[in-house]
């Protein structure tokens, strides 16, 4: 003779295992739609990074997924590596060193931004205002 729970435990039991297997499929099905370490510079990598000043220095630089960025503008030709820093792309100008009155590091907004988009942040040093624009690169 085989002992069973009565009835009521065995529904309840039921629902609760239809409850967990409906958790776990709704829970992989948020988990495939929307990485939770989905990359904030994915749509950086092979466009260009437009950037500029009111007193009229620009540069476009591009940014590589290896952590590496290379730019050329009214500085000349720049390279270096970048981190996310606080939700802020930090850059440190590697070749050539940077001048004795320049950070090597600058950190400004810009990760989640998408291919077309332009932003305004601030010189972390000077506080002038810094125009930025992804645009798709020419090479």
């Amino acid at each position: 003779m085989t002992l069973r729970p009565p009835g009521r435990l065995r529904r309840w039991k039921k629902r609760m295992i239809g409850l967990g297997v409906a958790f776990l499929v709704f829970a992989a099905d948020g988990a495939a739609g929307a990485p939770l370490d989905a990359d904030p510079l994915s749509a950086f990598y092979g466009a260009t990074l437009e950037i500029s000043t009111l007193d009229g220095w620009r540069a476009e630089r591009r940014i590589r997924p290896d952590h590496t960025f290379t730019q050329t503008g009214s500085d000349g030709a720049v390279e270096g590596t970048w981190t996310l820093e606080a939700g802020k792309l930090c850059t440190t100008q590697r070749r050539p060193a940077p001048p004795a009155d320049r950070a090597a590091t600058y950190c400004n907004t810009g990760p989640g931004q998408k291919l077309g988009d332009k932003w305004i942040d601030r010189d972390p040093v000077t506080g002038n205002a810094i125009f930025f624009s992804l645009i798709p690169s020419a090479d």
